[in-house]
């Protein structure tokens, strides 16, 4: 895991390393007259950039950086996301939303099992009523007291399930009057 935010020059340079390997596998299938999986990876390539580009409708600087780095940050886990984003956050969310995925996430990268796939699902909605964001964690970790407060009075989170297997749980806020 890499403790502190990435530098604009590694960004690029994992996502040209990302790229070029996504390309080196749609060339391998291509050369092996695997058209359909080719066509998959494209597909694939294709939806990861459109769901990056999506998620930049937050508006929230600090969050979407997160969101962008941190299947590199915390590498030994998969990361996958999906979005539906439809109205900005509220920017005042901004830093705690980013702040608790972040702690969140190194609470479990600190104690996972290294022979465990470990992996993390992210959604996030963003409507005129609301935001949320729903995180599914699966793997091997041990489980611990995560008891850190969430830092905004307009946020709340609820742990739907958690175990040493398992940690699911959603970040809900309302921009009713906001």
């Amino acid at each position: 895991m890499i403790d502190q935010p990435l530098s604009v020059n590694e960004v690029l340079r994992h996502i040209q390393h990302d790229f070029l390997n996504q390309l080196q596998l749609i060339k391998m299938n291509l050369a092996l007259d695997h058209v359909e999986e080719a066509n998959q990876l494209v597909d694939q390539l294709s939806t990861k950039y459109q769901r990056f580009s999506i998620i930049n409708g937050l508006k929230c600087a600090h969050l979407i950086e997160w969101f962008q780095t941190c299947q590199w940050r915390f590498p030994s886990i998969t990361i996958t996301m999906e979005s539906d984003i439809s109205d900005s956050a509220p920017t005042e969310w901004d830093v705690p939303l980013r702040n608790y995925l972040e702690s969140s996430l190194q609470s479990v990268h600190e104690t996972i099992d290294p022979f465990v796939e470990q992996n993390c699902h992210i959604y996030v909605m963003s409507t005129k009523q609301k935001v949320e964001i729903a995180v599914e964690m699966k793997g091997h970790f041990e489980k611990s007291d995560f008891s850190i407060p969430i830092q905004s009075e307009d946020l709340s989170v609820i742990h739907e399930e958690y175990s040493d297997t398992v940690w699911r749980y959603r970040v809900i806020g309302s921009k009713e009057g906001k």
